[in-house]
């Protein structure tokens, strides 16, 4: 008998069942699988009874009422679903067993629309549900058992920084119960997807499952492996196996020894670090050797590297031998980076003491560099007072280049006193203003301008809380900090102040603003006047300004709402965090006038001033 045949009749009668009875007349689905039930109906009774109900469904007159062709379907579908448990099979195959089961003992007491959002973020694809994922597990929505599958699917997710969450935050975050689960499902002979697995099981099932990551370090993937070694760093039990992968045929899992050996400590490490850094694998060991803190081992290095700047001294006049030894001397000052020892200081006062041969004459501007920025640091007068002459040097041999503006000045600034960083520098703010908006000494001056903005003043999007919203929401939104008064107070002279009134740079002019300089309040006054929008951010700049000049609070109130009220304040859908924060302090006398400016607000920036305007009311009861 053919049971793909008996099958389709089955698809055709449920689908009459759910269309209406009335459909079978004529239907050419039933037409097309008539003849092959009267064909096996000549050789078994069955078949040929099915044929007959067939052919009455097909044929029923337009005549008939609903009542007979619905009888008709009723007696075809009771005889073939007769026919199917006839031939099916009703028992399982293989031998029974217990039903394994792991328990995770989770809740499911939060509302499904509670949890629809992000269940939607870890099932489809698209932008924006990263942030979606993260608020979940900050507000800790994981922890309702419903989205355990979800989570960790979510180590396969295409978006890496989801995969890469869920495998560093939300996974380990259900503890050891987790790794059951996990393992169940973990081959070590897969990919990127298992590797994640890995770094979860070993994160949180701690030692107890180090043989499971010791076994993929030898037998998995050569993703996997690589990825078992890392989690061995610091066993001890695996120190003799981590050396020996170190020494494999195949780069990437010698590579992962290496890393593993660095964050491991042991005096073995060291010798087996210090040796590869001598052979052939000295560049792909250089990482590791920079990120193991033996001192041990940065006494070597330091050794090392000494013997390679003296063979530069010594080879200054031979170009292809400075090349080939600079090349060497690189991966030593690579390794050595963010490091500290006495003799690595020692080191580089030696380069300070020759800086014009490493920086100018022999070209190793990074080394060079190095030595200063290590050397300024420090607390030795010997060291302040040659860094003091190195950049002297750069001074003199790059004014007027395009370097001076930018790249020296930054490097002059943190090692010169404020007046003599001053006393260089004035004199292109003095040509910017005297020349030309199109000439070069314009062009320079607004370049300084732009290097001092930066180090003082950083804009980014950062959390905020929003206290106006229902439930003090955290949401992200555009800061502007300055520098501390007291730290511009101490690093820059007094005097930029008022050339950067005089240059009209009101950033500047905002962030070194100080009590008692009447024209940075006059000035600042003036640009809230001129340009009083909330929306376009000069307004806020003004502001912080103001008070950094000591402005008296009453006056401030005033500009504040003055600027509210002017009619060219619109279209403003949010207010940054400091306007907001003074805005805040205005006093209940000035509710009526917020009243009447409300409306030209919306969006967040209306939900703040009624935020302002209910406290003024909790107040004034």
């Amino acid at each position: 008998m053919s049971n793909a045949l008996l099958m389709e009749l089955n698809e055709e009668i449920r689908r009459l069942y759910i269309a209406g009875s009335d459909l079978a007349a004529g239907d050419y689905r039933l037409k097309r699988l008539l003849p092959s039930f009267q064909q096996l109906g000549e050789r078994a009774p069955v078949f040929k009874k099915l044929a007959e109900g067939i052919s009455d469904l097909v044929d029923a007159s337009g005549g008939g009422s609903d009542a007979d062709s619905a009888r008709s379907l009723q007696d075809v579908n009771l005889l073939l679903q007769s026919v199917l448990h006839t031939q099916g099979k009703a028992s399982a195959e293989g031998e029974t067993a217990p039903l394994k089961t792991e328990s995770l003992l989770l809740p499911t007491r939060m509302s499904y629309r509670k949890l629809s959002a992000v269940r939607t973020a870890l099932t489809t694809r698209g932008g924006g549900r990263y942030e979606i994922i993260q608020e979940a597990y900050r507000e800790g929505l994981f922890s309702d058992l419903r989205l355990l599958p979800l989570a960790v699917e979510a180590l396969s997710d295409p978006y890496a920084e989801i995969a890469d969450f869920a495998m560093t935050d939300i996974l380990p975050s259900y503890g050891p119960e987790i790794v059951p689960h996990l393992l169940e499902s973990f081959q070590p002979s897969g990919g990127r997807l298992e590797s994640r697995k890995l770094t979860v099981i070993a994160k949180s099932g701690g030692k107890d499952v180090l043989n499971v990551v010791y076994e993929a370090a030898v037998s998995g993937s050569d993703e996997v492996r690589t990825t078992a070694i890392r989690l061995l760093a610091g066993c001890t039990e695996y120190e003799q196996a981590l050396l020996d992968f170190s020494r494999d045929k195949k780069k990437g899992i010698r590579e992962a020894a290496y890393n593993a050996l660095a964050e491991s400590g042991w005096d073995s490490a060291v010798e087996r670090l210090y040796e590869a850094s001598t052979g052939k694998d000295s560049e792909l060991v250089n990482p590791s050797l920079a990120r193991c803190q033996s001192t041990l081992l940065t006494k070597k290095l330091v050794r090392d590297f000494s013997d390679q700047l003296k063979s530069l001294q010594e080879n200054v006049e031979d170009t292809k031998k400075t090349e080939e030894t600079w090349t060497r001397a690189k991966l030593y000052l690579w390794s050595l980076y963010q490091k500290k020892s006495p003799e690595l200081e020692e080191l580089y006062l030696g380069v300070l003491q020759q800086y014009e041969l490493y920086m100018f004459k022999l070209g190793v501007t990074f080394l060079a560099n190095e030595a200063l920025n290590y050397i300024k640091n420090t607390n030795s007068e010997e060291g302040r007072r040659l860094a003091e002459t190195c950049v002297e040097m750069d001074l003199k041999r790059n004014a007027g280049s395009s370097s001076y503006t930018r790249e020296i000045f930054n490097k002059a600034y943190p090692i010169l006193t404020p007046e003599r960083l001053y006393d260089e520098y004035v004199k292109l703010l003095q040509e910017g203003l005297e020349g030309s908006a199109l000439s070069n000494s314009a062009k320079r001056c607004k370049k300084l301008l732009d290097t001092i903005e930066d180090l003082v003043i950083s804009r980014r999007y950062r959390g905020y809380k929003q206290v106006w919203a229902y439930g003090e929401k955290e949401g992200y939104t555009y800061h502007v900090e300055m520098l501390p008064q007291e730290e511009i107070a101490a690093k820059w002279d007094p005097r930029w102040l008022d050339h950067f009134i005089g240059l009209d740079y009101m950033a500047l002019v905002s962030a070194f603003a100080r009590p008692g300089h009447s024209e940075t309040v006059s000035y600042l006054l003036g640009k809230l006047q001129n340009s009083p929008e909330f929306r376009n951010r000069f307004a806020n700049l003004a502001v912080m300004g103001l008070v950094r000049a000591g402005i008296p609070q009453d006056q401030l109130h005033e500009a504040l709402v003055q600027a509210m009220e002017d009619d060219r304040n619109t279209e403003c859908h949010e207010i940054e965090p400091y306007l907001f924060e003074q805005l805040c302090t205005l006093p209940v006398a000035y509710a009526e006038r917020i009243k009447t400016v409300l409306p030209k607000f919306s969006s967040q920036a209306e939900e703040q001033l009624e935020y302002i305007l209910k406290n003024m009311q909790s107040i004034q009861s």
